[in-house]
């Protein structure tokens, strides 16, 4: 590569002393990338801990052109992504989503831009993420199903089990590379990378139909390029997460073209109407046994009420043509098993076809 554009690095932060030691080990990748033109922006979403504190005294030792911004409240993945996007260097043609408990390998960075620049169809990339063992990936990229329920590719499968590029509907957070210009005319803004509406969770999948709606392309590639502990920060926040996935859900579903745009209205309201019944046969969601049933089923149906309210206020702004992506289609029988059994089971038989795909 004989020119080495310059690649703006985003990196957040929000209370993670819990796993300060991934986190001292991501910003010491950061250090060790074998490419020479990059810049580190870190964003602390206004932590408590004093993990920021120990991150300020790591990068002092490093040799790292980095920015810090310190935000007075958490403002979730999306919007510390939005601030930190704001704060890149001009110059920058590349910017890149990197977890705080992702650990990127040396070349990594290298490869990401090499494919970059060698395809200027492409609006994003990523290589394939092993879980933080290293014995298993943890994503290879996410495909969305028609029943907007979303996938990490080949996750649990051996290392090595992608074999080819593939194109996928949306490359994963935790560690990819996207084009500046991309994201400009996806986005239709020079200020925002994501939507600020969804806070955290399906962030990566919107953008990812907005590239392909765009005419990009976005893709997986047959490189391992990190190792990541999944879920440090967000498995901490309980119900809230739980609000977080239905929500954004029903915004997706009203913002995109599904054919099963009524189908998965039913299977969420049904959610909220079994919720008793999940308690009395034990198949309540782990994240939400801290809270009484009651609290919970608050929680959901404002999650459904806010759902459908946001995404028609986006819907307002034109309908994201879910087709331009490839994405996994679902046959009439497997949606109609909604109508009558747990979702879970509809699950199974999407991620059957999954498997599929190589």
């Amino acid at each position: 590569m004989p020119n080495y554009p310059l690649v703006s690095i985003l990196w957040l932060n929000y209370n993670s002393f819990p796993f300060i030691n991934i986190v001292l080990e991501s910003l010491q990748g950061i250090q060790n990338l074998d490419y020479p033109n990059y810049e580190l922006i870190i964003v602390d979403n206004g932590s408590t801990d004093g993990s920021l504190k120990i991150i300020k005294n790591a990068i002092a030792k490093m040799k790292i052109n980095s920015k810090i911004i310190e935000l007075k409240m958490n403002l979730g993945f999306t919007g510390g992504n939005n601030v930190a996007y704001r704060a890149i260097d001009q110059n920058s043609k590349y910017v890149v989503l990197l977890n705080n408990d992702a650990v990127p390998y040396s070349e990594s960075l290298r490869n990401l831009v090499e494919v970059m620049e060698n395809d200027k169809t492409l609006g994003s990339a990523q290589g394939v993420i092993l879980n933080y063992d290293e014995k298993t990936i943890d994503t290879a990229g996410g495909f969305e199903s028609e029943l907007l329920t979303s996938y990490l590719f080949l996750q649990g499968s051996e290392p090595k089990a992608l074999k080819r590029e593939m194109y996928v509907s949306h490359t994963n957070g935790a560690y990819a590379i996207y084009r500046v210009e991309s994201i400009k005319k996806a986005m239709k803004d020079n200020r925002r990378i994501f939507d600020n509406e969804l806070f955290s969770l399906r962030e990566d999948d919107l953008i990812g139909f907005k590239l392909w709606n765009a005419g990009f392309k976005v893709k997986s590639l047959p490189v391992i390029s990190a190792k990541h502990m999944r879920g440090s920060s967000f498995k901490r926040i309980g119900d809230r997460g739980v609000y977080l996935r239905i929500r954004n859900w029903l915004l997706l579903n009203e913002i995109l073209n599904s054919r099963y745009k009524k189908l998965i209205r039913f299977l969420i309201f049904r959610y909220w109407l079994t919720l008793p019944i999940s308690v009395l046969t034990h198949r309540r969601e782990r994240a939400c046994k801290d809270v009484s049933l009651s609290i919970h089923m608050k929680t959901v149906q404002k999650a459904i009420i806010d759902g459908v309210k946001i995404g028609k206020k986006k819907k307002s702004k034109g309908v994201i043509n879910m087709y331009k992506a490839p994405v996994i289609k679902v046959s009439p029988y497997v949606a109609a098993l909604g109508l009558t059994v747990p979702l879970s089971i509809v699950d199974n038989e999407i991620r059957k076809s999954l498997h599929t795909i190589l």
